[in-house]
């Protein structure tokens, strides 16, 4: 319990620092051990939580053989993944101390080192199951990197036809530890965007991950309700849910804003006495910046951002709640695709977020604002 606060301590420190963490910048060195599952993440914030199990898919024997034989995690955690201030590492570290299974869902994938990682684990004997986006948006097959993968040893489908895209981000370790992300496994996502993901060992989250990956795996529903935030299922209703029960503030990165009925839930918000600010990407996408204006005219503050790429989709409501995932505000994203987010409440974790998005806000001034 001690090492965790001293941990939550130096993390607070750097995010609120800005020569500690900056976009590019350096912070305090935490060195990872996953001795007995206590995972202690490099560029994470760990704290104690708690919830029961969910229900998986029947596994093989000789896989329920070796995941029985994985200590269980000595707590339940939660952690914030920011990038790129963090890289690689808290993800390569995850994929090196898989001992029996890895499964991911993911829209790209093209990074060297990310795909090293996972080639290696299929070399000591891990079972790495990936779901790929076989058609994702602006044109551009991934049939060369699949096939390298296969080649590799690594299991690989191409997404379901019952979903637009497959546009979530998410890997299962072991069963026992899921990373929800923002981001794809690209050089890009590590090195010039924003983004974020959540670590969680919590048994409840672990195990519907890993039940709504087996499930698109077999090419079935997975049965819910679910406690994450999942599309098609119950993304717009819980987005909408967050959104309307801000009190106070919403502070929200968004890659696109375009669907109309969260546009009004923004504007309702401010026409309410919630002080909503939007952080979006400085670049020439016509629809995407008349959406950003119509809600900059009923008052949210918009601001653009041409430090990074804003790739990030977050939503942080009354600094209390905090919502990741890959779900954009657009209707494919929320209704069509298969897309994947957690919310928590954790104070630790959601105070670096805000701290992050704070030095993101005030830096995104000489960008411009969103004409009114």
């Amino acid at each position: 319990m001690g090492n965790v606060a001293q941990l939550n301590r130096r993390f607070l420190a750097a995010a609120r620092n800005d020569s500690n963490v900056g976009a590019m910048g350096t912070r305090p060195s935490l060195s990872p051990t996953r001795d007995s599952r206590a995972i202690v993440l490099v560029a994470f914030i760990i704290i104690l939580a708690g919830c029961g199990p969910t229900t998986q898919e029947e596994v093989p024997a000789d896989l329920a053989a070796c995941l029985a034989s994985v200590p269980a995690a000595i707590s339940e955690t939660r952690g914030l993944l920011v990038q790129p201030d963090d890289g690689r590492d808290p993800i390569l570290d995850e994929f090196a101390a898989a001992r029996c299974t890895i499964d991911l869902t993911i829209y790209l994938i093209s990074d060297d080192e990310i795909i090293a990682g996972l080639v290696a684990a299929v070399e000591r004997g891990v079972r790495v199951r990936i779901i790929l986006e076989e058609h994702p948006f602006g044109g551009g097959g991934q049939d060369e990197r699949a096939a390298e993968l296969q080649t590799a040893g690594i299991e690989l489908h191409w997404s379901s036809d019952r979903f637009r895209f497959t546009h979530a981000k998410y890997a299962v370790v072991d069963h026992q530890i899921a990373l929800i992300l923002n981001q794809n496994l690209t050089t890009s996502s590590f090195e010039r965007n924003r983004e974020f993901g959540v670590v969680t060992t919590e048994k409840d989250e672990v195990g519907e991950a890993q039940a709504i990956f087996d499930s698109d795996w077999q090419g079935a529903p997975p049965r819910g309700p679910f406690d994450l935030v999942v599309s098609p299922d119950n993304s717009r209703a819980e987005l909408t849910e967050i959104i309307g029960d801000a009190a106070r503030s919403l502070d929200i990165y968004a890659e696109v804003v375009r669907d109309p009925a969260m546009l009004a839930a923004l504007a309702e918000a401010e026409r309410r006495g919630v002080a909503v600010r939007l952080l979006i990407t400085d670049e020439d996408d016509e629809d995407n910046l008349e959406a950003a204006a119509r809600i900059a005219r009923a008052g949210v503050e918009v601001r653009l951002v041409d430090r990074l790429y804003i790739h990030a989709k977050l939503v942080l409501a009354d600094g209390a709640r905090l919502f990741v995932g890959s779900q954009n505000f657009t209707a494919t994203s929320l209704d069509a695709n298969r897309e994947l987010g957690v919310v928590v409440t954790e104070p630790v974790l959601v105070e670096r977020a805000a701290a992050i998005f704070a030095r993101d806000w005030i830096q995104a001034i000489p960008g411009g604002a969103v004409p009114a």
